[in-house]
């Protein structure tokens, strides 16, 4: 666990969010509690309720955390692929790149299925879901519209659902395997969008 004793709120909150993913990615969210996540920062007790004083601030700041953190990573993908080719290599490499470096350390990505079922059964959650797959479902849709295919926006949904799942999907796939696994699923994934016929 990460034990540094960053300065300020905003550098605080961020550690304790951190160290939340952490706990969640090892003991689930059952695991999830003021304390763990105390112990994990290496901060005195009762520092992460100074922040977030209920469980369910808790979760809703580390749903809001786990979106953002991944909606980046997937900005920073789609900035760098080019849109002037119907070629899907670079789109399958970069995709398979970073679903790879989730499942390499995939505390995110566990937290953000264990968030995911959580908000299920805690409607307040809902709405934070809802609001970071919107905006991944508009930063994908940039794409599809850039390589000019039709019907962008159920393609963009059906992308990011498949994408969660695939990923999710290879932790349970043997470690040596899963790279592998990433690219063929992936390549298969985006073939079948490009194919996609519009409605």
């Amino acid at each position: 666990m990460n034990t540094a004793r960053p300065e300020g709120t905003v550098a605080r909150q961020a550690h304790l969010l951190d160290c939340a993913i952490a706990v969640v990615g090892e003991s689930g969210l059952r695991g999830l509690t003021h304390r763990a996540v105390d112990r994990a920062a290496g901060l005195p007790e009762g520092s992460c309720s100074v922040y977030y004083r209920t469980r369910l601030a808790l979760l809703t700041a580390l749903t809001d955390h786990v979106a953002e953190k991944l909606l980046g990573d997937v900005r920073v993908l789609t900035a760098g692929l080019p849109t002037d080719t119907d070629d899907p290599s670079a789109a399958v490499a970069g995709t398979t790149g970073l679903l790879v470096g989730l499942v390499r350390d995939p505390a995110l990505l566990l937290t953000l299925s264990e968030l995911s079922l959580e908000a299920v059964r805690t409607p307040s959650l809902q709405e934070p879901m809802r609001v970071w797959r919107r905006a991944l479902v508009d930063v994908v849709r940039t794409l599809v519209e850039a390589h000019h295919k039709g019907d962008s926006l159920r393609r963009a949904r059906t992308m990011v659902a498949a994408l969660e799942g695939v990923a999710i999907a290879s932790l349970n796939v043997a470690e040596p395997e899963r790279e592998a696994f990433l690219a063929d699923t992936i390549g298969m994934l985006l073939q079948a969008m490009t194919d996609l016929e519009t409605a």
